[in-house]
């Protein structure tokens, strides 16, 4: 009986330890509406949640509607590449990676209308096949910890568009350098519509051609400072 007992308890606390979202959903677009939130365009039926992982496949688009975050250990993968798993942010989707999180997928755009939200934490693995289309605008913001930021590996295409991009200094260290690569790119064209450093006290250059070296260009952020943290050098 006391072994019984003792298994049991070993049993509930195996349980009580175990995520409580951690299944893997593949896209099927059983709805036929091409919406993350409709339970049955999912395998099983029931619309991400975080902590889930998620698979794409080429069955059609499929349109982010709602917030979701690809948690730490969580990925959002394809089963395919090129264009056929096509990710819409919707002007409605709020899609964060977060730390420990990984994204890597072959097609990824703003699309219908403007005002998706896609967030960039540090630690994070993001690569995408290509991105973007021109004339639709999702705000992508980049998060640096202390030592720097999670750089977008874009093996293709990535067009900047009209997005607006963020990047939050708040927690990163200028001693770890003045130069953050945002986006590793194939090929790239356009330039964001806006610029925002947060806080406002740091400055920075965006240069959409970074010479990372034996031609490998980046979309980096350069020169970065905080003016309020400025050494000036008297001589």
């Amino acid at each position: 009986m006391r072994r019984f007992i003792t298994l049991c308890a070993v049993g509930i606390t195996l349980c009580l330890a175990a995520p409580l979202h951690a299944a893997a959903l593949t896209w099927d677009d059983g709805a036929g509406n091409d919406n993350w939130s409709s339970g049955t365009n999912w395998n099983p039926d029931t619309a991400p949640t975080n902590g889930d992982s998620v698979i794409l496949t080429a069955t059609a688009q499929s349109r982010l509607d709602y917030a979701w975050i690809i948690e730490s250990g969580q990925s959002l993968t394809s089963s395919t590449s090129g264009v056929g798993d096509e990710l819409v942010l919707q002007s409605s989707s709020d899609l964060t990676l977060a730390t420990g999180g990984t994204m890597d997928i072959g097609f990824m755009r703003p699309r219908f209308s403007s005002g998706g939200q896609f967030t960039i934490e540090p630690g994070a693995s993001l690569d995408t096949d290509n991105y973007g289309l021109g004339s639709i605008a999702a705000t992508i913001t980049f998060e640096a910890n202390a030592t720097g930021v999670t750089t977008w590996n874009c093996t293709g295409n990535f067009d900047v568009g009209s997005d607006n991009l963020t990047v939050d200094l708040t927690n990163y260290d200028v001693s770890n350098g003045t130069t953050l690569v945002l986006v590793d790119y194939g090929t790239q064209s356009g330039t964001f519509g806006s610029v925002t450093l947060t806080p406002s006290n740091w400055r920075g250059t965006l240069d959409y051609a970074y010479d990372q070296g034996s031609g490998d260009l980046a979309i980096a952020l350069t020169n970065i400072y905080s003016a309020t943290g400025a050494v000036i050098l008297v001589r």
